[in-house]
């Protein structure tokens, strides 16, 4: 595997022109930079166990949000220009919200799986032109970092960082959702411009966050679904052998991310506490609120883009008790 760091779409056009130069040799297109430990711990395992498990002679080669901005990717791997992409489905749900609701579940992968969700965000994927291969699900889920701990109002009155799929959880505990880029975190905690944010469990520490924040909110909430999509016309003209290698490797897969992700989280935990930060528990009606809130905001945020999707997946959901 290689990962290319190119610094604009169009270098990335000019690479990879108007199709691949041989039919495996596949071009991957990041949400993250290496920075994020999802992408380095989990991601680049993942691609090598994808390439040692196939007979053909594949190659996935990796280019980061440096060469598409994260909530633009969609666009270029649907139609080719990239061959695959490693997301998560709030990036791009203005587009098709299906991958954003994995993260509203309470269930590892082979739960969704045996409960038909995954199946079902695989299919709405591929009316657009994605193929979906892996769910790498860290079950730690979100918080919220906080430069004061929180009071008996939860959140009230103070300005949260958080891409809309926060929105609902950070409103019902009071506070105010600021939406700004991941990028724009540290500065504006910094200047005071917001009083936290929210992001997964695993991240803080390799953006130093726990220098303009001193506290981490618990419980957390939801878990966290970092999707590997494909091209649908790259998956249907990959070999049947090849196809069933990726996907008997991507759900083994799977299960390893789970312990992956849990060491991460532990380490992320350890490290934070040593940098300065303390946990800051919400109080019992407070936290009663959070699991209701992400689970059923989450999804009235999936179904005011693609309704009857997202309700097919609710009633799956609900049916196999993993409804948040």
């Amino acid at each position: 595997m290689k990962l290319f760091k190119t610094t604009a779409f169009a270098a990335a056009m000019t690479l990879t022109g108007a199709g691949m130069s041989h039919a495996q040799d596949l071009r991957l297109l990041a949400g993250w930079d290496s920075s994020y430990a999802a992408v380095g711990e989990v991601l680049m395992p993942f691609i090598a166990a994808i390439e040692d498990a196939t007979t053909a002679d594949i190659d996935i080669n990796v280019m980061g949000p440096e060469t598409v901005p994260p909530f633009e990717q969609i666009d270029p791997v649907v139609r080719g220009v990239f061959d695959m992409l490693y997301t998560n489905g709030a990036y791009h749900f203005n587009e098709i919200a299906s991958g954003m609701t994995m993260d509203a579940m309470n269930g590892n992968t082979e739960k969704l799986r045996e409960a038909g969700v995954w199946g079902a965000v695989d299919a709405q994927y591929q009316k657009i032109g994605l193929k979906l291969i892996a769910a790498l699900v860290d079950l730690n889920g979100y918080h919220i970092m906080l430069k004061e701990p929180v009071g008996d109002g939860g959140l009230e009155g103070l300005r949260i960082r958080g891409t809309p799929i926060y929105h609902p959880v950070i409103e019902v505990l009071g506070g105010a959702p600021v939406v700004l880029p991941g990028g724009e975190i540290y500065p504006a905690l910094e200047r005071g411009v917001i009083d936290g944010a929210a992001w997964p469990t695993v991240g803080a520490v390799a953006y130093k966050w726990y220098e303009v924040a001193d506290y981490m909110m618990r419980p957390s909430f939801g878990q966290v679904s970092h999707l590997v999509l494909m091209n649908l016309d790259t998956w249907n003209g990959l070999d049947d052998t090849t196809r069933s290698e990726i996907e008997a490797a991507a759900r083994e897969f799977e299960i390893e991310a789970n312990r992956l992700f849990d060491d991460l989280a532990a380490q992320e935990r350890e490290t934070l506490e040593a940098e300065g930060m303390s946990v800051t528990e919400l109080n019992e009606e407070m936290a009663g609120k959070l699991g209701g809130a992400w689970f059923s905001g989450t999804m009235g945020l999936a179904a005011s883009k693609n309704a009857e999707d997202a309700e097919e997946i609710r009633a799956l959901a609900t049916e196999a008790g993993i409804d948040g």
